[in-house]
C-alpha cells in the first residue's frame, strides 16, 4: 500500500514526484535530462521494479512504456496501488494495448513515441495537477464524511453542539465552493 498523503503533499509544490518506467535505459536518459529540471525524477527498468518504487514513495505520476518483457505498461498500472495519475507511452500504435490500459489501469493519457518535448512536459504538468485536483477531491470528501460522522452520532443524537455544527458547515461550503470554481474555470 502507497504511504499515506499529507494536505501539503501536493502536484503543485515545485517538483511533483513522477516514476518513468521503460526497459530501454536509452529512453530513460533521454527522459531524464529533459524532465530533471522540472520533477523529481524515479526510474524503473521494469514493472517489477516501478511496483517497489511505488510501495516506498509518494509518486504523483506514473508515465511507463506499454511493450516491456515480462509485464506490460497496462499490466502495471493494473497492478499499481497508488492514487498516482497513469500515463503509457509507445512507440507502436496498439489500440488493443490502449483499450486495455484503459481497462485495467484507469488510463488518463497516451502519448506516442517519438514524443514532442514541450507537449510532453505540459503533459506531464497537467498530470500532476491532476493528481492535486484528485487529492483535495478525496480530502474534502473525507472531512465531509468526519463532519458528517461527528454531527450525527449515532441515530438521533448529536455529538457537535449547534453552533460547531454551523461553523463546520460553513467552511465545508466555502470549500466546496472553491473545488467547484476551480472544475468550471478554463484549463
Amino acid at each position: 500500500m502507497a504511504p499515506m498523503i499529507s494536505e501539503n503533499d501536493t502536484a503543485e509544490r515545485e517538483k511533483p514526484p513522477i516514476l518513468l518506467v521503460d526497459d530501454e535505459p536509452e529512453i530513460l536518459n533521454s527522459l531524464k535530462g529533459l524532465l530533471r529540471r522540472e520533477f523529481t525524477l524515479f526510474t524503473a527498468t521494469s514493472g517489477k521494479e516501478a511496483l517497489e518504487i511505488l510501495d516506498q514513495n509518494s509518486i504523483h505520476v506514473i508515465m511507463t512504456d506499454q511493450r516491456m518483457p515480462e509485464m506490460t505498461g497496462a499490466e502495471l498500472l493494473g497492478r499499481a496501488k497508488s492514487d498516482s495519475v497513469r500515463i503509457i507511452f509507445t512507440g507502436y500504435a496498439d489500440i488493443k494495448a490502449v483499450v486495455d490500459a484503459v481497462n485495467k489501469g484507469h488510463l488518463y493519457r497516451y502519448i506516442t513515441k517519438p514524443w514532442d518535448p514541450d507537449d510532453l512536459v505540459e503533459a506531464l504538468h497537467d498530470a500532476a495537477k491532476e493528481f492535486s485536483r484528485r487529492l483535495r477531491h478525496r480530502m474534502l470528501v473525507d472531512e465531509m464524511k468526519q463532519f458528517l460522522d461527528e454531527a450525527l452520532g449515532e441515530p438521533g443524537t448529536g455529538s457537535l453542539s449547534d453552533g460547531g455544527i454551523r461553523e463546520r458547515a460553513e467552511l465545508l461550503r466555502s470549500k466546496l465552493q472553491k473545488e467547484i470554481d476551480i472544475q468550471d474555470s478554463p484549463h
